[in-house]
């Protein structure tokens, strides 16, 4: 409770008396709830804490001052404050050079560390946009070769009836539609929702109502005809429309009509960091009842999930009645046999949207606190420089009868003074830097958009200033006001400040190594990264989305005259050297899998039969630049009327023919449920390419040719495709010119992802790219900061010891032997700090395992490039002091003192 006790401080005597101990109970019980909610609570807590008492203590002293209960002495103390501020603002303003450095220095440290809170604070702190969104769990499903992925029908079904720990359990699927006016054609992600979405969410809409259980069961039997918009879309189709509630609007080629809005700022789970908002929402239904069958494997995994707790049950719980609802399904149905391994998954829907993010974001956090204390250990050792300069000045006053506690405040006054125009100035560059920070978003940080500078973000600037000033004017205000005054008065004090700085500058360094070792290891990780492989390379390749819809395309002949046409035309344009279309993008999207049958083959007990499944276009290996390293790629006569073939990745090979087969011959259909199966020859293999993530396992995948994909598939329509367009020169002023071509087709259509094959393959490190260069800049400000605590240190030693060095150059030391031992000096400083910070990254390192990528936390590449290049810094802000220093004239040097 003494942190209490200093904030009741802050209120006047009277004040305390009356009220303290009723204050005191107050804020044990606040503080006790707080920890029932974790680190994030106990942040809320003395945030909340600071502000209110902050806004309340003038309150207090005005009334009790209205009351007369401060006397004269409230008045008085009243008046030294006053005092105090007019001499500190007075001494100050007498030393610029000393003031602008201290306040650069606070500015730096704060600005950076209130920046990066800015985002915490956003990111990690703030409540999700859903009602008590403590109580909202998202669900996946695991099994062997997928860490993640979706639920199946029947699975919802089962935990929708069977869990008890669930109030309401939604479901729902993601898309693609088209606002398909002709005067403002737009592609948006839209998705098919159970209508209980609204009640696991907590969700209050800006207008209308959510789908009613009825539209649910009806859009299971046909095209849904009612549709729920975003806010987003309400304001940027609609101007905010007040009558946009039963308004019918074309989606898809169909006009349907929008019963509700949702609140702004809403976003399903799966929004966050794809920099994409689900702008349309179509229904769905969901059988509830128990389950009285259920499908080998759960069935086909196509759905996402969340669930609201029902009152007091805790994840933890929730997460175990699943897992049994899952064995009981095991048990009864043989759902899950023993090989596929399959788990279900239950997580908060603030570990599935932040979750992974969590260890960079408060690495940032780390790193900027880390800068603030370096900053303030350097304004210390400034403080410290100056009150040797001073010490004649503190004297005086001492002997006129100022007192130890007298002088401490008046020196604490002027750091306060330091520390509230480097606050100020601090919070204008976190501004700033917030803005630069949006700017460079790599687009994987949810709710970047709120990110800013709101009241949370001041009161912890605030307090960072406050504890600024504890952190670097206390110790040098007592250590100025610890002398007697003949040795203040001689002259003679500073032994215990110069041990002070050393100790001072040693922890500066041992920092500064922690943070420049910390980005060694993210920049060796950033280098791992960009070498991988990808097996593709795309370059001078423009990509797009075209999705077609099913009242404009109803059949798959019609899907394929389209994108024929379309890339016909597109492949006349001036500038265009081939065009080609894909199902999805590797790098860009999640890839799913099919079911698969092998003539003639007699699988391993256990070994999956399935595989990821792609569409191509005859064309897309060669601009892809993906390798054929075996048989041949797609052709024109690879069409509906010619026999099904197939190309297979080598992680196809190496599953199905471990033994080296030849796959070149072999045949391979997709289950379909078909009497006869649709078998396709494999004509080549492609080689291996990174689809879900540069560091995602290479899963086995076959690619069927477009033109054949509906009889491959039982009937599958083409619908949504991305054209892949290898230009002669700069892909992106291919842009407009295409989009235009779409539009002259089909003037309902939309082109939508408009971004080249280096614009994904860069976006794929963006987010170690992100942190590395945050990480970088910031441990580049450490390293300066410390760089000058070191040179400030034996620049004061010179000065200091001019009679001494004047005496021993004076009996015959060379300039050599003076530089020798002011490095002697700074070396000391130098390896205390270089051991400590060395231990302490071997530590803290750890924390950033889950961020490395094939680089260990102890990397001695990484420790010994970092303590050289220290030594060598250190050596140099030595030397330049050092040198000056054997340059005195050892007559001036005695004659000086």
């Amino acid at each position: 409770m003494r942190l209490h006790r200093l904030l009741l401080g802050l209120y006047p005597p009277s004040f305390r008396r009356r009220f303290g101990p009723d204050l005191l109970e107050v804020l044990r019980e606040r503080r006790a709830e707080a920890r029932h909610r974790g680190w994030r609570g106990g942040l809320r807590f003395w945030t909340e804490t600071v502000i209110d008492t902050v806004r309340a203590a003038p309150d207090a002293w005005r009334q009790a001052r209205a009351a007369g209960e401060l006397g004269g002495g409230g008045e008085g103390n009243m008046d030294g404050v006053r005092q105090d501020l007019a001499f500190a603002v007075r001494t100050l303003a007498r030393s610029p050079g000393f003031t602008l450095l201290a306040v650069l220095t606070l500015a730096v440290g704060i600005g950076s560390t209130s920046a990066i809170f800015g985002v915490v604070n956003s990111v990690l702190l703030r409540p999700l946009p859903y009602g008590e969104p403590d109580r909202v769990v998202t669900l996946w499903s695991s099994w062997r070769g997928f860490d993640e992925t979706w639920l199946s029908e029947s699975e919802a079904q089962a935990y929708a009836s069977m869990v008890e720990s669930f109030d309401d359990l939604a479901v729902w699927g993601g898309t693609n539609v088209n606002f398909s006016s002709a005067d403002n054609p737009e592609r948006v992600a839209g998705a098919m929702a159970t209508p209980d979405l609204d009640e696991v969410f907590g969700i209050e809409m800006a207008a209308g109502r959510f789908f009613t259980e009825a539209e649910g069961l009806v859009a299971d039997d046909g095209p849904a005809e009612t549709i729920v918009i975003s806010h987003e879309a309400w304001m940027r189709r609609y101007a905010g429309d007040p009558a946009i509630v039963g308004r019918s609007v074309d989606v898809n080629g169909r006009s349907r009509e929008i019963v509700g809005v949702l609140p702004e700022g809403f976003r399903l789970p799966t929004d966050y960091g794809t920099g994409a908002v689900t702008d349309v929402y179509f229904p769905m239904g969901l059988v509830r009842d128990v389950p009285t069958s259920f499908p080998q494997g759960g069935g086909s995994h196509f759905l996402y999930g969340a669930a609201r707790l029902r009152a007091g049950v805790t994840p933890e719980a929730a997460r175990a009645e699943v897992h049994r609802v899952i064995d009981r399904l095991r048990t009864e149905f043989d759902a899950y046999p023993p090989e596929l391994s399959f788990a279900p998954i239950v997580r908060t829907a603030a570990d599935d949207i932040v979750g992974t993010l969590r260890p960079a974001v408060l690495a940032l956090l780390g790193t900027v606190a880390f800068v603030l204390l370096i900053a303030c250990a350097n304004v210390a050792n400034l403080h410290l420089t100056r009150a040797r300069s001073r010490a004649s000045e503190l004297a005086v006053r001492a002997a006129l009868g100022a007192g130890r506690r007298r002088i401490v405040r008046q020196l604490l006054t002027e750091s306060a003074v330091l520390a509230a125009v480097g606050g100020g100035l601090g919070l204008l560059l976190a501004w700033g830097g917030i803005a630069v920070f949006r700017r460079l978003d790599p687009g994987s940080l949810p709710r970047i958009d709120e990110v800013g500078i709101d009241g949370v973000v001041v009161a912890f600037s605030l307090a960072a200033t406050i504890g600024t000033v504890l952190l670097f004017g206390l110790v040098p205000a007592i250590q100025a006001a610890r002398p007697g005054i003949r040795d203040r008065m001689d002259g003679r004090s500073g032994g215990g400040t110069s041990r002070w700085q050393g100790a001072l500058v040693a922890f500066e360094m041992a920092l500064a190594v922690i943070l420049v070792i910390g980005a060694g290891l993210m920049v060796r990780t950033f280098d791992r990264l960009a070498s991988i492989d990808t097996g593709f390379d795309g370059s001078r390749v423009l990509s797009l989305a075209v999705s077609l819809p099913g009242t404009t395309y109803p059949t798959p002949e019609d899907a394929l005259a389209f994108h024929r046409e379309a890339m016909r035309s597109i492949g006349e344009l001036a500038g265009v050297e081939r065009v080609a279309a894909a199902r999805i993008l590797p790098l860009a999207s999640q890839i799913g899998d099919w079911g698969l049958a092998l003539e003639a083959y007699d699988p391993a007990p256990g070994l999956p039969m399935n595989g990821d499944w792609q569409i191509a276009a005859p064309g897309y290996f060669e601009i892809m630049d993906i390798p054929l390293v075996a048989g041949r790629g797609f052709e024109e006569g690879d069409d509906e009327t010619a026999a099904g073939v197939v190309v297979v990745n080598e992680a196809f090979v190496r599953h199905f023919w471990p033994d080296g087969r030849d796959p070149i011959g072999r045949r391979v259909a997709m289950r379909t449920g078909a009497d006869e199966p649709a078998w396709m020859t494999v004509v080549g293999v492609a080689g291996d390419v990174t689809h879900n993530g540069l560091t995602a396992e290479i899963k086995r995948k076959f690619y069927v040719p477009l033109a054949q994909w509906s009889v491959a598939s039982g009937g599958g329509r083409p619908n949504s495709l991305r054209y892949v367009i290898r230009t002669a020169s700069d892909p992106a002023a291919m842009a407009a010119p295409v989009r235009d071509l779409v539009r002259r087709l089909d003037p309902t259509l939309a082109v939508a992802e408009v971004r080249t094959i280096d614009d994904i393959k860069a976006a794929a490190v963006s987010q170690p790219r992100f942190t590395v260069l945050l990480m970088g800049v910031f441990s580049l400000v450490a390293l300066l900061l410390a760089a000058i605590g070191i040179y400030g240190v034996v620049a004061f030693g010179v000065t200091r010891r001019v009679r001494e060095i004047g005496v021993r150059m004076a009996l015959g030391a060379r300039g050599g032997e003076v530089v020798a031992l002011l490095l002697r000096q700074g070396a000391v400083m130098v390896a205390v700090g270089l051991a400590v910070g060395v231990g302490g990254a071997l530590v803290l390192s750890r924390f950033l395992a889950s961020l490395l990528y094939e680089v260990p936390p102890s990397d001695p590449v990484t420790y010994l490039t970092v303590v050289a290049g220290f030594a060598v810094i250190a050596t140099v802000a030595t030397w330049i002091p050092a040198r000056r220093a054997a340059r005195i004239d050892a007559v001036r040097a005695l004659r000086a003192d």
